[in-house]
């Protein structure tokens, strides 16, 4: 058995390719939209993909199972419950599936979603016993991924399910099993995880928070799932929606270089770093920088099914954005054009402060504005300073005082440049601290809460 996992560290995803390299057979586990790098795979070690598997309905990322089988004659494979709207086969709890030598069975494991399966594998050439459990999000590396998603009249139902899953169907199987997750560092579908993509069953039962606490009573299961969980991206449900009906592949022409006028009511996303975007951007552009987590601050701050404009001169960079945004079905790029506007009328500044400088500036009563997780927050933050995620700032606007300029932080400056970005299209001057929280601690400035 050959395994390969593609990691997307943006959005926190695994996905593998498990191949049977002797019987010239491999199937996936979990895949995304980008399915070129899949067949790649499967090319190179020269094995066709026979198999899709979904451990459940994703929220997080467009799933690649529909657009793969269409273009080649594969079974995608779900569990009984997961009622999706495209051709596929249900595989029940306990039922098996070979792939070659490779034993697929079935391990009905709700909590994260209701229709949450897991998949054990056995190499049949060494041995029936399992030796991989691709787990979802049923366990994860020093962790489970979240039971709220899905609104909080089914919380406390799959809170219930997730507390038995652990116990009866997880934890029970041997230490030395292999675990593979489809959730990762990264990923809001879950607390803080592990730095490991991968562990075994073994180190978590002795090592994972989660996992200890389910050996005891509910409640302290229960307190312990819900303790330090961001934020869930607003595209979320969207997503889930689109999994249910499954997708194709993206629009893959070439994106047009726009002159203006630009599109009327397209988000304009200017990817360049804070200094850059500070010293001058178009007005109303907001800064979404563009790195591993540029789809999904997208999807956290821009209304589904918006159309899009990329504020770069980079065709390149365009295309990769682009290609970030379809993971998570924002398909709507109508081009990218010049970040800066011809016009001085449609030209704005946001003002990049040094952490001293911000620390004077508080203590003269500005502001401050903490736009990090509930958990960073609690772990420390400027004395004073009112929290609120950058993700939820449309929403609390109202909250915000419009006097004087607000100085906004984060932990690096990133988020923060995006939330000052938000505050000018409505209105409201913000300056944002360069280097953020982490530059303040360096500076020596107070600090509320744990050092």
């Amino acid at each position: 058995m050959l395994l390969q996992q593609f990691f997307d560290a943006g959005l926190g995803h695994a996905s593998y390719l498990v191949a049977d390299p002797d019987a010239g057979v491999a199937f996936l586990v979990d895949p995304d939209r980008a399915i070129d790098a899949y067949l790649a795979a499967a090319s190179k070690l020269d094995v066709l993909i026979t198999h899709s598997f979904e451990t459940h309905v994703h929220n997080d990322y467009l799933s690649g199972s529909r657009a793969l089988a269409e273009l080649r004659p594969i079974a995608v494979v779900a569990g009984p419950d997961a009622r999706l709207e495209y051709p596929h086969t249900t595989l029940r709890d306990g039922e098996t599936i070979d792939v070659g030598a490779l034993r697929v069975r079935c391990v009905a494991t709700p909590g994260h979603t209701p229709e949450h399966v897991a998949f054990l594998v056995s190499d049949l050439r060494r041995a029936e016993d399992p030796q991989y459990l691709f787990s979802g999000g049923a366990l994860l590396v020093g962790h489970i991924a979240r039971v709220d998603l899905l609104g909080p009249e089914l919380e406390e139902r799959l809170a219930r399910d997730a507390y038995a899953t652990l116990r009866d169907k997880v934890l029970s199987l041997a230490d030395y099993v292999a675990v593979f997750p489809t959730h990762g560092g990264g990923s809001a579908c879950s607390a803080s995880v592990a730095g490991s993509r991968w562990t075994t069953l073994g180190f978590e039962r002795r090592h994972n928070d989660v996992a200890l606490a389910a050996a005891g009573g509910y409640g302290e299961f229960h307190e312990t799932i819900a303790r330090g969980l961001p934020v869930a991206p607003a595209y979320y449900p969207h997503v889930r929606a689109l999994n249910h009906r499954g997708v194709t592949l993206p629009d893959r022409r070439p994106l047009p270089l726009l002159s203006d006028p630009l599109p009327p009511g397209a988000a304009l996303l200017d990817p360049r770093p804070p200094h850059l975007y500070g010293g001058g951007h178009r007005r109303g552009a907001l800064n979404i920088v563009g790195n591993d987590s540029f789809a999904a601050r997208c999807g956290a701050v821009v209304a589904y099914g918006t159309p899009i404009v990329l504020l770069t001169r980079d065709e390149e960079q365009a295309e990769r954005l682009r290609a970030q945004l379809s993971l998570i079905g924002f398909d709507d790029v109508r081009g990218y054009a010049e970040p800066v506007a011809a016009s001085d009328d449609a030209t704005a500044t946001i003002q990049q402060l040094d952490a001293r400088t911000a620390g004077r500036l508080a203590g003269d009563g500005a502001t401050l504005i903490d736009v990090r997780e509930r958990s960073e927050y609690t772990l420390g933050h400027v004395p004073g300073a009112q929290h609120i995620p950058y993700e939820q700032l449309e929403q609390r606007i109202g909250e915000v005082s419009r006097e004087g300029t607000l100085v906004v932080y984060c932990t690096s400056g990133v988020r923060s440049s995006l939330a000052t970005s938000i505050f000018e299209r409505h209105g409201i001057s913000a300056a944002n601290v360069r280097g953020g929280f982490s530059a303040w601690r360096n500076a020596g400035l107070p600090i509320e809460g744990p050092r």
